[in-house]
């Protein structure tokens, strides 16, 4: 199973009562870092779980600040153009 497929099982926790213990070790052992602080007690695996679903939402506020910043050159854009068109007319 992929990384991203594995994480949006474990995250949306659609994996089988009796098999989510296993999918969530397998998601954390995909991330070093976090596997060596569960296995010394630092971090729990709800809360390694927890870090890795903050972490997957990070990128989306970025791809949202760059769907405004292509919207607004398209408005731009289109002002632009509109400008050129009565510019042309007249």
């Amino acid at each position: 199973m992929s990384t991203a497929r594995l994480t949006w099982v474990v995250l949306d926790r659609l994996v089988p009562s009796g098999d989510e213990d296993r999918a969530r070790s397998a998601l954390i052992a995909r991330d070093a870092e976090l596997a060596s602080l569960v296995a010394r007690g630092d971090l729990s695996q709800d809360e390694a779980i927890e870090t890795i679903r903050r972490r997957q939402v990070a990128p989306r506020a970025g791809d949202r600040a760059a769907l405004r910043a292509v919207s607004a050159l398209l408005v731009l854009l289109l002002l632009l153009i509109a400008w050129l068109v009565t510019t042309l007319l007249h």
